[in-house]
C-alpha cells in the first residue's frame, strides 16, 4: 500500500482520537503520549507532498486543544469520526 497523505491523515485522526479519549479518561501520561505519536505522524504528513495536508493537520491538532480547553471534546470527536472518515484508507 502506498502511503500517501490521505494515508497519513487518517492516521493522524486516529492519533487525535486516542487523544481525546485519554483527555476524557483524566489520563494525562497516556494523553501526552498519544499528542506525541500524533506529532509524529504530522511530521510523515509534512512529507507527503501536499504542504495544504500538512496545513489542516496541524488545524486539527490546534483544535484538539482548544477542544481540551473548553470542555468540548464529545463535539469534537464527534466532527472528527466523520471528517476522517472521509479519509479513511478502507473507505476508498
Amino acid at each position: 500500500m502506498k502511503k500517501d497523505a490521505r494515508f497519513y491523515f487518517a492516521n493522524l485522526g486516529a492519533d487525535v482520537s486516542r487523544c481525546i479519549t485519554a483527555a476524557q479518561e483524566n489520563n494525562e501520561e497516556r494523553y501526552r503520549d498519544s499528542l506525541e505519536m500524533a506529532h509524529r505522524t504530522l511530521e510523515y504528513l509534512r512529507n507527503a507532498g501536499q504542504p495544504e495536508v500538512y496545513e489542516e493537520g496541524l488545524l486539527l491538532l490546534r483544535a484538539l486543544e482548544y477542544a481540551r480547553r473548553d470542555h468540548t471534546l464529545p463535539i469534537f470527536s464527534k466532527n472528527l469520526n466523520a471528517l476522517i472518515e472521509e479519509y479513511s484508507p478502507l473507505v476508498q
